[in-house]
């Protein structure tokens, strides 16, 4: 029977899961490889499942729910790209989930060991995320966040650390430093997953790892703490489709709109965890996020058109009641409308906090 691997890749909101998985998925294509990838959510109009369809890579979503707490869900998922003649399947969990060795990685060994090896449980951390939580700074966020932080770091068979290049070669060396002193049973990696920097390394350590004896880490994990760092977030999935007589500059449209979701976040005394938003209009789109108040707005993606018509997508993840979060996206996108001057023809919006973690195993 052909045996099938699978990846999964945690880590905080805005560490770069999503884009590690794209680009790790073009190494292993560009081998002969069919690869697949698992985005997943609370709820439904996810960004990176959008971004990742257009790189014209196989993709399912799990909506509705975490991998951990909709095992079965997960499992269907990967059995549909298993059926599908798939040779690699990336999973990428709930940014806010932890304690996946006990709810996902144990579960798959003992349910799927027949046809598929479960490799190392790989996290990653965004570097200035990480000195914010090493200083403890706790007006980025609550002592709980930072609990939750510590555990998806403490269970990690891999600890990657992305995004090398937006720091000095000083902080970077710091950062590996105190990871690898306080995470000695984790191997501590470098990356750049936008720039493909480490990639290749990363995936030649991990499938060179013993599977039999990764996914081991023991945690004490208090549920109560685990809960309530995910309700500190409020979280928003919007999709807006419009139009307009005139042309747009959907580049301006969309820098603005991400603006002024940043603001409005720090003015109700909010932290962003990541705030993403998709446009897509005819054969182009692009792709906005920003995992920080202190952070710059980056972009993948410029519109070389003017646009009439589009469909937008947002994802917002912040320290802001979801009631808040809901009349602010509403009120920025009426702002827009009258200064841009287009017409919403649909718009589907959900904003609420996760409900408390209840796995479907724990082994």
């Amino acid at each position: 029977m052909k045996r099938s691997k699978i990846m999964v890749i945690g880590g905080f909101l805005g560490a770069g899961k999503t884009t590690a998985m794209v680009e790790l998925a073009g190494i292993m294509e560009s081998k002969g490889m069919e690869v697949s990838l698992i985005t997943n959510d609370q709820t439904g109009h996810l960004v990176d499942t959008k971004y990742v369809q257009t790189k014209d890579l196989a993709v399912s979503e799990l909506a509705g729910s975490c991998f951990c707490c909709n095992f079965p869900g997960f499992k269907e998922k990967i059995e549909s790209h298993l059926n599908n003649g798939k040779d690699f399947i990336l999973a990428e969990p709930v940014g806010s989930c932890t304690d996946l060795v006990s709810t996902i990685m144990r579960p798959l060994k003992n349910k799927k060991s027949e046809d598929l090896d479960v490799l190392p449980l790989s996290v990653m951390a965004e570097p200035k995320r990480l000195i914010d939580y090493f200083n403890e700074d706790y007006t980025v966020f609550s002592k709980e966040v930072y609990y939750l932080f510590r555990k998806q770091l403490e269970e990690a068979d891999f600890i990657v650390l992305n995004k090398t290049d937006s720091i000095s070669s000083q902080e970077k060396n710091l950062l590996i430093e105190r990871l690898i002193r306080e995470y000695p049973k984790s191997k501590v990696i470098e990356v750049s997953a936008l720039k493909g920097i480490g990639l290749v390394q990363w995936l030649s350590e991990i499938l060179a790892a013993d599977f039999e004896k990764s996914n081991s880490r023991e945690i004490d994990i208090d549920y109560k703490t685990y809960a309530k760092a995910e309700a500190e977030m409020g979280w928003l999935n919007a999709q807006v489709v419009f139009h307009s007589e005139d042309f747009l500059n959907a580049n301006e449209l969309f820098f603005k709109l991400g603006e002024t979701i940043k603001a409005d976040i720090s003015k109700n005394s909010g932290e962003i965890g990541h705030v993403k938003l998709f446009l897509e209009s005819g054969n182009e789109s692009s792709k906005l996020s920003c995992v920080g108040l202190r952070q710059s707005i980056d972009i993948i993606g410029q519109f070389k058109n003017a646009i009439k018509d589009g469909c937008l997508t947002i994802n917002i993840r912040a320290s802001v009641a979801p009631e808040i979060l809901r009349e602010s996206t509403l009120n920025i996108l009426e702002d827009l409308k009258l200064n841009f001057g287009f017409a919403v023809d649909d718009l589907d919006l959900e904003a609420f906090r996760p409900g408390y973690p209840t796995p479907t195993y724990h082994m």
